[in-house]
C-alpha cells in the first residue's frame, strides 16, 4: 500500500513540476532583439556582426558563456536554414532586450504560444561532441537556443525529416536519457549502519531540472537495530549554482524526492525494520568529468520516513556517496 502511494505521489511530482517549468510567450514583438526584423540571411549576418557584446552578455546570463567563441568562429560558415516552427515548440532559452538601447533578459524554458507558426532562420554550432541548435525569429532577432543533441557518428540526423539521434522520444521532443548509479553509506543513530546501492535514469525536464528515477539496496552492515532494505526511489535534481549565478559548467546542485524503504525480513512493529515511504533530500557537487561526458559527484543524503520526522535524529539515515552518470 505504502508503495503505491509512493509511485503515484511520484508521478504526481514528475507532472506538476513539467507543466510549471515552461515559460510561454505569444507575442515575441514585444521585447526585440533586432530592429528591424530580419529579411534575408545578409540582415541576420549584419545583426550577429553588430550585436557581439550583447551576445556575449545574452550566453553569459544564459549559463552558456563558454558558446561564445564557437558561436561568432562558425556562423560565417554555417548552413542558416528557413523554418516555421508550430506553437508548442520549445526552446532552452531565448534573448530579448527592454528596448534597442536596453539591458539583455533571458527567457529560459520558453514555449511559443502564438496562434499562427513561427518564421525564424535556423543554424548549428558545435562543441565538444554536442550539436547546439540556434534559432533566430525574424519578427524580432531574439537569438534562441532551440536544443542540445548529443553526436553520433554512426547516426545522422536530417531535421527536415524530423530524424533524431542520441535521444528517446516521448511525444514531447528529444529527451536524453542518461544511466546513474550511486554508491555510499547511510548511518541511522537508533544504531545502524547500511550500504548504498541504486541505479537508473535520469531525463532532463528543463535547462536546470532533472528527474531521477532509481532502485537498488541498502544492505545491513552493522548495529544492533535495522535490517536490509530495497529501495525505489525519485528525485528531482536542480543545479542550483547555475540558477544564481548563471555559470553552465558549475557544479553544484540540489535535490529532493520521495523514496520507498522497503523491508522484506524486518518487524513493522518496530520503526527501525518497517518498510516506509521516505522523504529525501541531497547536495551534492560534480568533482570528475563535464556535464555532457562521463562524470562523477560527491553527495550528501538525508532521508526518513514520512511518518518519522518527529524522531528524524533517532531513525533518520544520513550519509554520503559518489554518483556516476554515463
Amino acid at each position: 500500500m505504502k508503495l503505491k502511494v509512493l509511485l503515484q505521489a511520484a508521478l504526481l511530482l514528475v507532472l506538476s513540476v513539467c507543466t510549471a517549468q515552461a515559460v510561454t510567450v505569444t507575442n515575441v514583438r514585444r521585447n526585440p532583439f533586432y530592429q528591424p526584423p530580419l529579411n534575408s540571411v545578409n540582415d541576420l549576418r549584419y545583426m550577429m556582426q553588430g550585436a557581439q557584446t550583447d551576445i556575449r552578455n545574452g550566453l553569459y546570463q544564459a549559463g552558456y558563456p563558454e558558446l561564445y567563441q564557437p558561436l561568432m568562429a562558425q556562423f560565417s560558415k554555417a548552413d542558416v536554414r528557413r523554418v516555421d516552427y508550430m506553437p508548442g515548440q520549445t526552446f532552452v532559452w531565448m534573448l530579448s532586450k527592454d528596448s534597442y538601447y536596453g539591458t539583455i533578459k533571458v527567457v529560459q524554458d520558453m514555449t511559443w504560444g502564438g496562434s499562427k507558426r513561427l518564421s525564424a532562420y535556423e543554424f548549428c554550432v558545435y562543441k565538444d561532441g554536442m550539436r547546439y541548435v540556434f534559432a533566430v525569429p525574424l519578427v524580432c532577432g531574439n537569438l534562441s537556443l532551440k536544443e542540445i543533441v548529443p553526436m553520433d557518428r554512426n547516426v545522422s540526423m536530417d531535421r527536415n525529416k524530423g530524424g533524431r539521434t542520441g535521444c528517446f522520444g516521448f511525444g514531447m521532443g528529444c529527451v536524453p536519457l542518461r544511466f546513474v548509479a550511486d554508491a555510499g553509506y547511510l548511518h541511522q543513530s537508533d544504531p545502524a549502519d547500511y550500504l548504498l546501492l541504486r541505479a537508473g535514469i535520469e531525463a532532463p525536464l528543463s535547462n536546470r531540472l532533472s528527474f531521477l528515477a532509481m532502485v537498488g539496496g541498502a544492505p545491513h552492515l552493522s548495529g544492533k537495530d535495522g535490517t536490509d532494505a530495497f529501495l525505489v526511489d525519485f528525485m528531482l535534481q536542480y543545479d542550483w549554482f547555475r540558477f544564481m549565478f548563471g555559470n553552465q559548467w558549475s557544479n553544484t546542485f540540489v535535490g529532493v524526492g520521495l523514496g520507498g524503504w522497503i523491508t522484506s525480513d524486518g518487524n513493522d512493529d518496530l520503526e527501525d525494520q518497517d518498510t516506509d515511504i521516505d522523504l529525501i533530500a541531497n547536495i551534492g557537487a560534480r568533482i570528475a568529468g563535464r556535464p555532457d561526458t562521463f562524470n562523477t559527484s560527491l553527495f550528501f543524503e538525508a532521508r526518513s520516513g514520512l511518518d518519522e520526522l518527529d524522531t528524524l535524529g533517532e531513525y533518520g539515515r544520513f550519509g554520503a556517496g559518489l554518483r556516476f552518470r554515463f
